[in-house]
């Protein structure tokens, strides 16, 4: 993909965009919630979309968010598919104001691109930690339409055309792993030193 021209596109902040607040959770151990059930439980984690472990106690949240832990820097940012249970310190955003009931997945993966770019670049660690109140103001450039409104259209096409291309990779992939794997005759293969 071309790079993208983003001299046009407007500048929000996050927090007039979405409430965020902790996602509901168990006040349980973690050796009490993580019993292996079939309800994903997200964690304070950059790996595997946040997830932490299954449990068999019922969702707490729904799927379809945004979510990232407060506990580190931004590279827990996530978009949850999956209906889940909440943990103490994974924030969650939720869609207010005008643009309330307009976003979509792809829209929401979208946007996740644009606000880890924005926060990655401040640097979050463990001492300066990546929160609500810093994710609230957050300023993140998206692509707007004439009015100024988030240009859904491109928001939606640009993730589809990323996912075709993905999908093919991954075709491709799999037609390889199914090719017969076969021995290479070097029986004729001649010998050459390295330094000749």
């Amino acid at each position: 993909m071309s790079k993208i021209n983003t001299t046009s596109w407007g500048e929000f902040e996050v927090g007039k965009l979405f409430d965020i607040h902790p996602t509901k959770s168990y006040k349980m151990t973690n050796e009490k919630l993580l019993d292996g059930g079939a309800s994903l439980v997200l964690a304070n984690s950059a790996y595997n979309n946040g997830v932490g472990g299954t449990s068999t106690q019922p969702i707490t949240e729904k799927g379809g968010m945004i979510t990232f832990s407060d506990t580190v820097d931004a590279n827990t940012i996530f978009y949850q598919e999956n209906d889940f249970i909440g943990y103490s310190h994974v924030q969650g955003l939720y869609p207010i104001g005008k643009y309330k009931d307009c976003w979509t997945k792809e829209s929401l993966l979208f946007f996740i691109t644009s606000s880890k770019k924005a926060a990655i670049t401040k640097r979050f660690d463990y001492d300066n930690k990546f929160n609500r109140n810093i994710a609230s103001s957050l300023i993140v450039k998206v692509p707007v339409d004439a009015e100024g409104d988030l240009d859904w259209g491109y928001m939606e096409e640009y993730i589809k055309d990323i996912e075709v291309v993905v999908c093919n990779k991954i075709l491709k992939l799999e037609a390889v792993k199914d090719v017969e794997k076969c021995k290479i005759d070097i029986s004729e293969w001649g010998k050459y030193k390295i330094g000749n």
